[in-house]
């Protein structure tokens, strides 16, 4: 059992859930209510967990097959962490990925037909499909690997306002024919991309993490078509970038005299995204960026988490 979370990586699906919850109950709900006493959200507590469920599942899949094609990979990049032919057998893996995703699928299917969207289904296939070729192709190639983990990292909480959003349509348009939700569209379009750019960091390092390997096996990652000097370059240029649009939010925090969320911009996530800076300009082992690497996941977390402060503001 503990080789298989350790495969299935469950600290990381807690932290999926953990988002899903965290749009939902603190962003959607009080951007609702601001917008009206009589907006509530529409999808049961039941079918939303199963949304979420559906969306941990998709992503235990992607682990566990992403695991399963890189096993001589890793015994080189990381061997002290190898699950499949130590703890797990290769056609078990295979075969939890196969049932894991389809009943992922089969789980979305209902969840969608539930809110009268059936094609949202559409989704969850992409999604399971994608990171199975993510597995087998992408990763192995120069940045589309990198893209492809960004972009479905954004979706996680992008799917959550479409399955909340499209039934409170539904209710309330007939209601208010000028009715919108551009706030909460925005909002969330914002914590998607945060989502993206800060995966899109954390990728490229791991990349360079894992040089050693990689080359071995003749992937095409960046740290290996551009060196590794380059690749810290792009490194510290996104994360250049993402403390900008931190700043341009905060700027906009100031005119509504938000001063908790000025201050959490500020210690949780302009100065590690500082610290991460330095860390990646002085990067030379192996440990070294792994580290990197996950003071890119904690920042993210630390982002994540800013919904509580927003849900506060929202309130008092």
């Amino acid at each position: 059992m503990f080789s298989f979370l350790k495969l299935i990586r469950i600290q990381n699906l807690l932290i999926i859930a953990f988002t899903q919850y965290m749009v939902r109950y603190c962003l959607i709900a009080p951007l609702l209510k601001v917008q009206s006493n009589y907006y509530t959200l529409q999808l049961s507590n039941f079918n939303f967990f199963l949304l979420v469920l559906s969306t941990v599942m998709i992503a235990a899949g992607g682990y566990v097959i992403n695991d399963y094609f890189d096993v001589k990979i890793d015994k080189v990049n990381k061997p002290e962490r190898l699950v499949i032919d130590k703890g797990i057998k290769r056609r078990v893996a295979m075969g939890a990925h196969t049932v894991i995703s389809f009943l992922a699928i089969v789980i979305g299917l209902y969840v969608s037909w539930v809110i009268g969207h059936w094609k949202l289904v559409f989704i969850h296939f992409i999604c399971a499909m994608g990171l199975w070729f993510y597995s087998t192709t992408f990763k192995r190639q120069f940045l589309t690997g990198n893209l492809v983990i960004a972009m479905f990292t954004a979706i996680v909480p992008l799917v959550v306002g479409i399955f909340e959003l499209l039934p409170c349509y539904k209710a309330y348009l007939p209601l208010d024919h000028t009715l919108s939700f551009l706030l909460i569209w925005k909002w969330i379009f914002g914590i998607s991309f945060f989502a993206f750019i800060t995966t899109l960091l954390r990728e490229i390092l791991k990349d360079m993490e894992d040089y050693e390997g990689d080359k071995e096996f003749g992937c095409q990652t960046m740290p290996i078509l551009l060196g590794i000097k380059s690749s810290k370059v792009v490194a510290v240029f996104i994360a250049f970038v993402t403390m900008f649009c931190l700043g341009y939010l905060q700027m906009l925090r100031y005119a509504l005299k938000d001063w908790i969320g000025i201050y959490y911009f500020t210690i949780a996530l302009q100065l590690p995204f500082a610290f991460l800076i330095f860390k990646i300009i002085t990067c030379n082992t192996k440990k070294e960026f792994r580290f990197a690497g996950n003071t890119a996941k904690f920042i993210m977390l630390m982002g994540i988490c800013y919904l509580f402060v927003f849900n506060y503001f929202m309130y008092y």
